[in-house]
């Protein structure tokens, strides 16, 4: 008899304070809801090799990538599974666009071997698996992908600390754009890091993030869409000061504002990776996801802000 356990998760959005966040800054992320993905773990007969079926890979574990590898053998020696795996992933999820892809993945994994064992799964525990799969998987996470995925909550995050925030309950949509280009975090950050401790002024561009993060949060605190928006703005501003905007994001933002749109950002490492746009109404959304579909976004999600 076959035996089976099944897990899903969410992404993550970083709302604002990327790249300030790593001066020690607050950013402020919030979870994914329509970036789903979804994890089935079925035993097999002895003799197979264990496996995994996904669109990012497909074949047997022993060649499968190494947080992939690392994360399906620590359950397996933990928990001293015997018999062979298949371990199907869906996902629309891209990986390497700052949406938490990887800890989504290993969120829904650990909920799936569990279930897979009918071992009931506390938050706790799943926080402390999930944080050792991000380390193999990134080398030193900062912890907020894993903890706004595993509480499906906004979160304030600063200096290591994590603290839970109100669900969003603004009069307003978000587009989510994968612009298509895979953009490193790793050297945006220290690029940024470069220019701050060749030029002080960069700093003071920082710093005006960290203040706009602020402010973001009383935005959120008053239900305020109008005023998120111009936060927004002005925190694109900031990150274009710093480079990492990218002719990509800068298009986008333009086909958004000739749609409708009131705001936009890139979101996470930038350089290409993921962006946001905000619009009033559901049907400016869906006008704006056409008009960037029809220019080569990857992918789009609407988000709805309301809560």
């Amino acid at each position: 008899m076959v035996q089976r356990g099944y897990g899903e998760s969410n992404g993550k959005i970083i709302l604002i304070g990327e790249h300030a966040v790593t001066f020690g800054e607050p950013a402020i992320a919030i979870p994914f809801t329509s970036g789903k993905v979804k994890v089935l773990i079925e035993s097999l007969e002895k003799g197979n090799y264990s496996a995994i079926q996904s669109d990012v890979y497909d074949g047997p574990l022993y060649d499968a990538p190494e947080h992939l590898k690392s994360l399906i053998g620590h359950f397996v020696e933990n928990k001293k599974v015997e018999e062979p795996l298949l371990i199907k992933i869906q996902a629309n999820l891209p990986p390497s666009r700052g949406l938490g892809s990887s800890a989504a993945v290993a969120v829904a994994f650990i909920r799936a071997s569990y279930d897979y064992l009918g071992l009931p799964l506390t938050d706790k525990e799943l926080l402390e698996n999930a944080d050792w799969a991000e380390r193999i998987a990134h080398g030193k996470p900062s912890g907020i992908d894993t903890k706004t995925i595993v509480t499906n909550q906004p979160v304030w995050y600063q200096k290591g600390e994590v603290e839970i925030l109100k669900t969003l309950d603004l009069d307003g949509y978000m587009v989510v754009i994968d612009t298509g280009v895979k953009g490193s975090t790793k050297q945006a950050v220290e690029d940024v890091h470069q220019l701050c401790d060749n030029d002080k002024n960069y700093m003071q561009v920082v710093k005006h993030i960290g203040s706009l993060v602020y402010s973001a949060s009383e935005a959120i605190e008053h239900h305020s869409f109008d005023q998120l928006a111009t936060i927004f703005n002005q925190c694109q501003d900031d990150l274009r000061t710093l480079t990492v905007s990218h002719d990509k994001i800068e298009m986008f933002l333009r086909l958004g504002e000739e749609n409708g749109s009131v705001a936009g950002k890139l979101t996470g490492g930038g350089r290409g990776g993921s962006m946001l746009i905000l619009a009033k109404e559901l049907q400016t959304a869906k006008n704006i996801v056409a008009a960037v579909e029809k220019a080569g976004a990857q992918h789009t999600w609407i988000e709805k802000l309301g809560g």
